[in-house]
């Protein structure tokens, strides 16, 4: 059956949804760790990263140990988040797991995560391969709450890391041409 040639090894497939990730927060590249409850189920994590794709302010949402979503902005080009991060890791075969944001400060890029977990967290929980992380929801309030907390959190390490913004790599390097953003679909269908 050719349908299967499509499909990853069944070993690689089952390694790649029990074998853990290991935490970013352990990563030396990662400090001034802010950590806020989202209900009983998960705890949102705001910290700084200076990585080697850039520097700034990135959060985790972790649900049971598994990282739903993670936000990273790095600046110019860099900006981008990931969405459940295990069950990613054994089908992107290589590739790119990042949904790269248009916006290019990390200022914009805070307010892009704060709506990327705000209207699209529903669709991360939805397509994950944990059904006990497709059954949780949020209330309205909680999802403020953590909002709100993105927002603050990730404000606060900009404001004290003000060399961040404008001159370092991230403001400056462009993303590799396989990696780049999404055009507007406007211009591309020659609509704008």
């Amino acid at each position: 059956m050719k349908w299967r040639a499509a499909i990853p090894t069944p070993l690689r497939r089952i390694a790649s949804r029990i074998l853990p990730l290991p935490s970013r927060l352990n990563s030396p590249r990662v400090s001034e760790v802010r950590s806020s409850p989202i209900g009983s189920a998960a705890r949102l994590d705001v910290y700084w990263l200076a990585g080697t794709m850039g520097r700034g302010p990135c959060a985790s949402l972790v649900m049971g140990g598994d990282e739903v979503m993670r936000l990273d902005c790095l600046g110019r080009n860099r900006g981008h988040m990931h969405i459940n991060l295990k069950q990613a890791r054994g089908f992107h075969n290589g590739g790119s797991a990042r949904l790269y944001f248009r916006e290019q400060s990390i200022a914009e890029q805070i307010e892009r995560a704060c709506f990327e977990l705000e209207y699209n967290l529903p669709y991360a929980l939805a397509v994950n391969g944990a059904s006990r992380i497709r059954r949780c929801r949020f209330t309205p309030g909680q999802m403020d709450d953590a909002v709100s907390f993105l927002r603050a959190e990730m404000g606060a390490l900009l404001a004290c890391h003000p060399d961040a913004v404008g001159g370092d790599s991230a403001d400056t390097q462009p993303v590799p041409e396989a990696a780049s953003p999404a055009g507007d679909i406007t211009q591309e269908r020659g609509q704008g």
